[in-house]
């Protein structure tokens, strides 16, 4: 990473009534957080165990054990929606439809009542899945596919994404961590810029107006896709489990 001076960046990198929250699960508890300073609140407790969260036309969805949880972004209130997703490892939405990868198999969940179907293709080896320029982005065996979930039709990217342990999408890029580095990918093309060193590790990645975020080491990060240049927005997040954006 690029060392900068926080009272110089913060105001450029993430100020600004942002109109996007990020979402983290520390431990038991939900939290609300601000991408501007960082600021938080508590929401609800009872999530320990959480390792899957996202968001999808406006709620949380989170898998916690063997089922799919939706939350109420303002107060954390919840309601379980459906079981069987024991051993899920990747988990992703479009405004309409929430994405699982769970064994081998990509599954379509309904967000209103949690029922799912598994959607065409072959996917053995999946071992990430991101919603990212209108298509369902797929790193299976070290390797990118674009993806039309409706079809199961698919483009192969170019590169090898051995070695990558987390990824983020938005309208316009794809966000990968890989080895040391962030990537911002281009999801239609697989063109990618090294964004600079200094992720290792990180597992928890989320994208909110325009910037990157991520926990890395107990503190929460944004970085300016564009230059990668990073600001500290506060630590205390040692114990996060699960990481999103709520746009």
């Amino acid at each position: 990473m690029k060392k900068l001076v926080l009272a110089a960046i913060l105001a450029v990198l993430c100020g600004g009534a942002s109109a996007d929250m990020l979402y983290a699960i520390d431990g038991d508890v939900l939290y609300g957080v601000d991408p501007d300073d960082g600021s938080y609140a508590a929401l609800t407790d009872s999530w320990s165990g959480t390792y899957l969260l996202t968001s999808c036309d406006g709620r949380l969805y989170a898998i916690q054990g063997d089922m799919l949880y939706v939350a109420d972004p303002y107060d954390g209130s919840w309601e379980g929606l459906s079981d069987t997703w024991e051993g899920s490892h990747s988990i992703t939405a479009s405004s309409r439809s929430i994405y699982v990868a769970q064994g081998d198999m990509v599954y379509l969940a309904d967000p209103n009542d949690g029922s799912w179907l598994a959607i065409p293709g072959d996917y053995t080896g999946v071992q990430f899945i991101a919603w990212a320029d209108g298509a369902l982005m797929v790193i299976q065996d070290d390797v990118l596919y674009r993806v039309n979930p409706a079809t199961g039709t698919f483009e192969t990217l170019p590169s090898s994404y051995a070695g990558t342990t987390a990824v983020a999408g938005s309208d316009d890029w794809l966000y990968v961590v890989q080895g040391d580095d962030l990537y911002r990918v281009d999801p239609a093309t697989g063109d990618y810029t090294d964004l600079g060193g200094g992720y290792g590790g990180c597992w928890l990645l989320a994208e909110a107006d325009g910037y990157v975020y991520c926990v890395w080491e107990g503190t929460l990060w944004c970085t300016d896709p564009i230059t990668g240049d990073y600001a500290g927005l506060g630590s205390g997040w040692g114990n996060t489990t699960a990481f999103c954006s709520l746009h």
